[in-house]
């Protein structure tokens, strides 16, 4: 016995050359509409999953900034070095 799984439809309305052209570049990659718009939501919903806390953020802007300070430290002396 097989269960049938449910299905609910989204509609929009979408210019008809702009249609076309989506359809067209979503079949020379060999996507479906279908296919590349329910990727497109598992995606968003996936994104806003992934926002990071505020907790991890102070760190990761730290980090960051420490990154940022070595670089511009390495510029300069490949600069001081290619002066010479």
């Amino acid at each position: 016995m097989t269960t049938k799984r449910q299905r609910t439809f989204i509609s929009i309305e979408i210019d008809p050359k702009t249609k076309d052209a989506f359809s067209k570049k979503l079949g020379e990659e060999g996507k479906t509409v279908t296919g590349a718009l329910k990727q497109f939501i598992e995606d968003y919903l996936n994104k806003e999953e992934s926002i990071p806390n505020p907790q991890n953020l102070a760190e990761f802007v730290k980090r960051l900034e420490e990154v940022e300070k070595k670089v511009g430290i390495e510029n300069a002396q490949l600069l001081g070095e290619s002066a010479a």
